[in-house]
């Protein structure tokens, strides 16, 4: 094992590859959502289909497997990760632990605070779709009231696309095998909740992006490491001690 070089620079090309091309994608994408009434349309499928009183919401494998047992799924993940912080076992990686578990929880805090005021409903409690509030999109929000944007319990699942720039970090060719875990977990979270009636679209897709630019936005401070904690294993990947 060879020590690394101290590494005082991003990856090349760092902030546009991580930073304002999925910040491209996202303001595309949501313009697209909002111009051709992609929230609404989902949501009255979904609701006619289990008409009159969304029927899936209180489905036991969407509310208590997916739902319940989701956030239990996720707590016993991040619990894992922050012990592994203090204990022996976890040493040699102790500072990417620490990244991954405060970029998790930044993101769900940051997620779960912005519901508080966002004053956005739920599809549930929009009266188009049985409830008795007017539709509010998401920029039209943020009225001090609490609300159901962003989309809470997806931030579960999408928080873990930090392992993306931990296998940046570490090793760099499991980066999207990585990043295919958080999406995929924030995807069945997100998509049980919209079948639930709890969110629209556009909900999931911000709780995503927000999961995304905190890690992002951390990465930098965590990457650097001097001589003296870094070494390099001969296949490329990096331990710290």
């Amino acid at each position: 094992m060879n020590q690394a070089p101290l590494r005082t620079q991003l990856p090349e090309n760092f902030y546009l590859y991580h930073g304002l091309l999925p910040a491209l994608l996202l303001a595309f994408v949501l313009a697209l959502v909002n111009r051709l009434q992609v929230d609404e349309t989902l949501a009255s499928m979904i609701f006619n289909s289990h008409a009159p009183n969304w029927q899936l919401r209180n489905s036991f494998l969407l509310e208590d497997i997916i739902h319940k047992g989701g956030r239990q799924f996720t707590a016993l993940l991040f619990l894992t990760a922050l012990a592994l912080c203090f204990l022996p076992a976890g040493r040699t990686y102790r500072q990417p632990l620490k990244y991954l578990t405060l970029s998790v929880f930044v993101s769900i805090i940051t997620i779960n605070l912005l519901k508080k005021f966002s004053g956005i409903p739920c599809p549930w409690s929009v009266a188009a779709f049985g409830g008795s509030q007017h539709m509010i999109e998401w920029f039209n929000g943020f009225n001090g009231e609490s609300g159901c944007f962003p989309a809470g319990h997806a931030s579960a699942g999408y928080a873990w696309v930090a392992l993306y720039f931990v296998a940046l970090m570490l090793r760099p060719a499991s980066k999207y095998p990585a990043l295919f875990f958080g999406l995929t977990l924030g995807i069945i979270y997100g998509v049980a909740q919209q079948l639930r009636g709890a969110h629209f679209l556009s909900h999931d897709i911000w709780t995503l992006a927000i999961c995304w630019f905190v890690p992002m936005l951390l990465y930098p401070r965590f990457c650097v490491f001097a001589d003296s904690g870094a070494a390099t294993t001969t296949d490329g990947d990096t331990k710290w001690n």
